[in-house]
């Protein structure tokens, strides 16, 4: 999945949320810009967690204060997810490789 991607369907969640059309946001657009408040960015995460299939930690959730940063946090969680594969090793046999 490309970046790219990620930003569209960020952007097009975004857009569905406040209900307009998708070139009104841009990455560089904030949460207060969009009038946001924080039940609404809770809603935002819970849309873009059901449109990404992921779970955005507390702390990142704390950092999002943009589209941008929303992206940067939704792209750094899927390569941690794609990497948390069954192709990466365990800690155990990582641990005894080094060893």
């Amino acid at each position: 999945m490309s970046d790219g991607s990620v930003e569209e369907r960020v952007i097009k969640v975004f857009a569905a949320f406040k209900k307009v059309e998708p070139s009104e946001i841009k990455m560089e657009t904030t949460f207060e810009e969009l009038g946001l408040d924080s039940l609404d960015g809770l809603n935002l995460i819970f849309e873009l967690e059901e449109e990404f299939d992921l779970m955005v930690p507390d702390d990142k959730v704390k950092s999002m204060k943009s589209v941008a940063e929303a992206v940067e946090g939704i792209v750094s969680l899927l390569d941690a997810k794609e990497s948390g594969g069954d192709s990466a090793p365990s800690p155990a046999v990582a641990a005894e490789s080094e060893s």
